[in-house]
């Protein structure tokens, strides 16, 4: 009998369950839409009961809709938005009934008080990560210092894929690719450091012990068997953050392995044995062996959507994408010295925070189509910018591979491959998150072997875009200009 994984996923708009074969197809997926609630600006929670109520609903549709025989579940896996700290009191009740998402900045304070007291630098060598909002153990001290009652009843504090397996199973459990990015891990020592705990100013003993993500950390009780429709017994893994789930999901392993990401946001992130240590750069433990460092712009592939907008708002109707890609092609590479920096929405660095969006060098020769092109240009100078950060700290781009929704953009996918000199491989993968949790599921249980070898192996299809050599001259100076302006431009922005 084939054997098949439950894959959960709880993301940021939606949870969803799945039944995946060992050899990776996907039988079904059921999803369950969730709001974000955000009371005050700058705020992002949701409820954590309504995950595990939304779980419970999703498996026990997706269980019917497939119907497979239950006898041929082998493993339960769940990935989801990473560092959302849930509190739980001894007897698994929710002490934090709204919980931090990962984009919420509530918690500044928390970090301005860190920087007052600590060298940032020599905390970096342990973290591995800059002081900023996004870590779990971060937003645990915020419930310290606003909600010290919750916070003294809780005993663990769980990401929300670890609440969904304490609900599976009752067992208290984390995994490298959460922790390391909580600043209370150490990753040297790849273990919590209570020299970290201490600098953030939370208990240690609140966070839950680590496994490998691949590793089995409990069994479906009975009760949340008669609540999920799981059998009881079934083995329940570890798992990971969804983001490098996805990566393993879309075969961004290995090494010299990079990736473009680019949907709402673009996101760069590599594979590589040690994380780079640099304020600009951000770094999780990978849920295989090694790292992803990685750098997020917020407003990437919303850019095109803000400029398709405002050519649909200028020419009084709708605009396609395609007419849009089309009017970008008029102008050159290089847009004829215009330049677009997409900080719309800021940027993750501390000093350009409340940094935004901006054209430079507009003359009396740029019309429409510049304008267009010029974004496009910005998004990608950004990525190869961050991509000469990462050769500084030893780097070596083998592999970049492209995935999400702006590998449509025939135009954009040459322009990137240009500017950043390498082949672009193109992947289509619609559903990286849940094969990545199966691939963790079937490797805890022993379907699998090398889960890497594995991964590459199951790679979807890519067809690659090369770099065009005379744009790719043309844009090595139009990079160093966009790079030099750009450092002018840090810290400019200031808080109101």
């Amino acid at each position: 009998m084939t054997k098949n994984i439950i894959a959960i996923d709880i993301g940021t708009q939606s949870s969803r369950a799945s039944v995946v074969t060992q050899d990776g197809e996907i039988l079904g997926v059921k999803q369950i839409a969730h709001d974000l609630d955000s009371p005050k600006p700058s705020w992002a929670q949701q409820n954590p009961d309504s995950w595990w109520e939304e779980t419970c609903q999703a498996l026990q549709a997706v269980l019917q809709e497939t119907g497979i025989d239950k006898s041929s579940i082998a493993a339960v896996c769940s990935c989801g938005q990473m560092s959302g700290p849930v509190g739980i009191d001894e007897a698994g009740i929710v002490t934090t009934p709204w919980v931090q998402l990962w984009c919420d900045k509530r918690c500044s304070e928390q970090c301005e008080d860190m920087l007052k007291k600590h060298d940032e630098l020599e905390l970096l060598k342990h973290s591995a990560n800059p002081i900023v909002p996004a870590w779990t153990g971060i937003k645990v001290r915020w419930h310290k210092d606003h909600e010290l009652e919750a916070y003294n009843r809780t005993r663990w504090f769980l990401v929300p894929k670890d609440f969904i397996n304490y609900r599976l199973t009752g067992v208290p459990a984390a995994d490298p690719s959460e922790m390391s990015c909580s600043f209370v891990w150490d990753c040297e020592t790849e273990a919590y450091s209570q020299d970290l705990a201490d600098a953030v100013g939370v208990d240690l003993d609140k966070f839950a012990p680590i496994h490998p993500s691949h590793e089995v950390v409990g069994e479906v009780t009975e009760e949340a068997s008669s609540l999920t429709g799981i059998p009881a017994g079934t083995p329940v893994v570890a798992g990971g953050g969804d983001f490098p789930v996805s990566m393993l999901g879309f075969g961004i392993v290995g090494d010299g392995v990079t990736a473009d990401v680019t949907g709402t946001s673009t996101l760069l992130a590599a594979h590589t044995k040690k994380p780079l240590l640099d304020v600009s750069i951000q770094n999780l433990r990978h849920v295989v062996d090694g790292w992803i460092p990685f750098t997020i712009l917020d407003c990437g592939g919303m850019s095109m959507k803000w400029c398709k907008d405002l050519v649909s708002s200028m020419r009084g109707k709708e605009v396609s994408y395609d007419e849009l890609i089309a009017m970008a092609s008029e102008a050159p590479a290089g847009s004829d010295g215009l330049t677009f920096y997409p900080y719309m929405l800021g940027e993750r660095r501390r000093e350009n925070t409340t940094s935004r969006g901006g054209y430079f060098g507009i003359t009396l020769n740029h019309a429409a189509p510049h304008f267009v092109r010029a974004v496009m240009e910005g998004v990608a100078l950004t990525m190869g910018k961050d991509i000469l950060d990462f050769k500084k700290q030893g780097h070596e781009v083998k592999h970049l591979m492209s995935v999400g929704g702006g590998t449509r953009n025939e135009l954009w996918n040459e322009i990137k491959a240009s500017i950043t000199g390498a082949p672009l491989e193109l992947s289509e993968e619609p559903e990286a998150g849940l094969k990545g949790a199966a691939l963790l599921g079937a490797a805890g249980v022993g379907l699998i072997g090398d889960l890497t070898e594995t991964a590459i192996e199951r790679r979807a299809e890519t067809r690659i875009v090369e770099p065009d050599g005379e744009m790719a001259e043309k844009y090595r100076e139009v990079q160093a200009e966009y790079t030099r302006i750009y450092k002018h431009m840090l810290g400019f922005w200031q808080e109101s």
